[in-house]
């Protein structure tokens, strides 16, 4: 976890667990590591990636079946209107981050076109 960070550390697990997820790193049905399992991998305390976990389950990113563990969901559009709203978000970010140092939307979307190439 990053120590720099200021959000607090289940957050960090969120966004990290999320962002494999919309990745594909863990893909729709794909079976979670066992919590301890997880937390020595993202060097956390157990109960901080339970915590975490938990979140993401009651949002339906996660699910957990008694006695195999925790699974991603296999509502493939659960997955790909959550990555797209991200992508909202980002987008929003990077725009108003731009606007914020004097660079127009057009000017902006002409970095990225160059970036393409």
């Amino acid at each position: 976890m990053n120590i720099s960070d200021s959000r607090p550390v289940y957050v960090q697990l969120i966004d990290r667990i999320y962002t494999m997820v919309l990745s594909g790193q863990y893909p729709p049905g794909a079976k979670l590591p066992a919590v301890r399992d997880l937390a020595e991998q993202m060097q956390a305390n157990p109960n901080t990636v339970q915590k975490a976990l938990s979140y993401l389950e009651e949002r339906g990113i996660i699910y957990t079946q008694r006695t195999t563990g925790k699974f991603i969901t296999t509502d493939t559009d659960k997955i790909e209107g959550a990555r797209s709203s991200l992508a909202r978000r980002y987008t929003f970010e990077f725009f108003t981050n731009m606007k914020r140092i004097g660079v127009n939307a057009a000017d902006a979307k002409k970095m990225i076109g160059e970036l393409e190439d």
